[in-house]
């Protein structure tokens, strides 16, 4: 019952927060001063991981070096708020999601790179995301393209990675992986009955998961940005995507 109800209040302050930081980014966004936008966007992270009770632990930084692609494991819509909340962060999310009611608005809001893995849409996708690392833009991506049950990374995709091959804006692109792990819920271990609460995977509905979630209580969990990769250290794209992998599986196994 009081799960329930602390359940509730978590919902509803969610949804008026987001609300109210949609209000004062979108005027920033449509009159061009997208560094408030993004500071906006920022707190608005911030708030979600307060209000949810993500405690969270930043290990590393984010290089400085641009064009700049951070590589991250993926196993939640929490992840976004976690990447979000440190650093403006443009996000690559399947194509299909600019049609969802409110997401695909918020995803827009952000300028998002939506991304079609068909492969007839591969060159446009590669153009609209190099585009956006000319620009100085941290684009980030998540190479499973798909989120995990949270027990193992799934297989990175590489031929994500052949936007290392070319330079962007002239310049050689920095590949920094990062992982993302969630440790412990109310100062305990995970265990394998709680893993389905937060990973959201397969044909799990949202809206439900996110109930489920809301009634855990506090959740630590930790960002560690890794050692950047450049395609110099690297013999081809599938050494980078087997490189960032290993980097992170053992980030996210300590």
């Amino acid at each position: 019952m009081i799960a329930t109800l602390h359940a509730s209040i978590k919902a509803m302050s969610l949804a008026l927060w987001i609300a109210v930081c949609c209000l004062f980014a979108l005027p920033l966004k449509k009159l061009g001063k997208n560094a408030g936008r993004d500071r906006m966007v920022c707190l608005c992270y911030q708030g979600i991981l307060r209000i949810i009770g993500i405690r969270l632990k930043v290990t590393g930084a984010l290089v400085a070096g641009r064009p700049l692609l951070l590589v991250t494991n993926h196993l939640s819509y929490l992840d976004i708020a976690i990447i979000g909340s440190g650093h403006a962060v443009r996000f690559t999310p399947k194509s299909e999601i600019a049609t969802w009611p409110v997401i695909g608005g918020i995803c827009r809001l952000c300028d998002a790179v939506f991304i079609d893995r068909r492969p007839d849409k591969v060159i446009e996708m590669k153009q609209a995301t190099q585009s956006a690392l000319a620009s100085g833009a941290v684009v980030c991506l998540f190479p499973e393209s798909s989120t995990g049950s949270g027990v193992h990374l799934l297989p990175f995709r590489s031929s994500l990675f052949s936007l290392a091959e070319e330079p962007a804006g002239g310049c050689h692109l920095i590949v920094q992986p990062a992982a993302i792990a969630y440790r412990r819920i109310r100062r305990l271990p995970i265990d394998s009955v709680q893993w389905p609460r937060i990973a959201w995977y397969g044909d799990m509905n949202l809206v439900p998961h996110v109930w489920e979630l809301l009634k855990l209580g506090p959740i630590d969990a930790e960002m560690i940005f890794l050692p950047p990769l450049s395609f110099s250290q690297c013999r081809d794209r599938k050494e980078m995507a087997m490189q960032c992998r290993q980097a992170i599986a053992a980030a996210v196994e300590k």
